[in-house]
């Protein structure tokens, strides 16, 4: 079982980047690094240098919508979120979701299981070619490694939000590769996200987050209703 921040804050082995860190883009990280290490800022709080972070991050993100999609992220009414009548994030969402995850390697795929709402997911080891069908919340995904990182490719996507925490969205032309790299040490788990999305971004969108392993943390799935608001 892997976790992040916002679940395993107090685990040992971070240190005070990684606390830091978001689903962020890697401009962003290099903003961060350098707020971290001008002691100009250490009068600033954790608080006051977090604010930064999410801010720059989100024009970050911006800066790469195209006008539809700033006209569709500028309309969008978060009460039509579909979490909210209890539908399982899509595949994009369930990657950048910040509860922990289970990952089982068979012979022949990979599953990685979810909490709660975050759904749980197939990547096919034993081929390189996505059939033909209709697109899905989850869409197809298949993976391979180079080197040490395993890189998982899903297409066949349909709309959906990507990512709530940062109010971004794909359409159904959106398709990802995601790269997981283990540390030296085996402790944790980096993740490399590229969502690629002509209808929504000029050009492709990337992220990163590290999780860390944690053998002792159990998948847990809380009733939906408690999570959405309807208890």
């Amino acid at each position: 079982v892997w976790s992040s921040t916002v679940t395993s804050f107090n685990h040992s082995a971070w240190d005070i980047f990684d606390l830091f860190g978001c689903n962020c883009t890697p401009e962003t990280y290099d903003y961060l690094r350098g707020l971290l290490q001008d002691p100009a800022n250490d009068h600033l709080s954790a608080a006051e240098l977090q604010d930064m972070v999410v801010t720059f991050n989100r024009q970050a993100i911006n800066d790469l919508l195209t006008d539809e999609g700033r006209r569709y992220e500028d309309v969008y009414d978060h009460a039509d979120d579909p979490s909210i009548l209890c539908e399982p994030f899509g595949v994009f969402r369930t990657i950048l979701h910040n509860d922990p995850i289970h990952i089982e390697q068979t012979i022949d795929r990979i599953v990685i299981t979810t909490e709660d709402l975050a759904s749980d997911r197939t990547i096919y080891m034993n081929t390189r070619e996505h059939p033909e069908v209709p697109p899905t919340s989850l869409g197809h995904s298949i993976g391979w490694y180079e080197d040490s990182t395993l890189v998982i490719e899903t297409v066949g996507v349909s709309a959906n939000i990507a990512d709530d925490n940062l109010g971004i969205h794909n359409s159904s032309q959106g398709t990802s590769i995601e790269r997981y790299t283990l540390s030296p040490d085996g402790r944790k788990l980096h993740l490399l996200f590229t969502l690629t999305d002509p209808v929504r971004y000029s050009a492709p969108l990337t992220l990163e987050r590290m999780r860390i392993f944690t053998p002792e943390v159990s998948i847990e799935n809380a009733p939906c209703e408690s999570i959405s608001g309807q208890f």
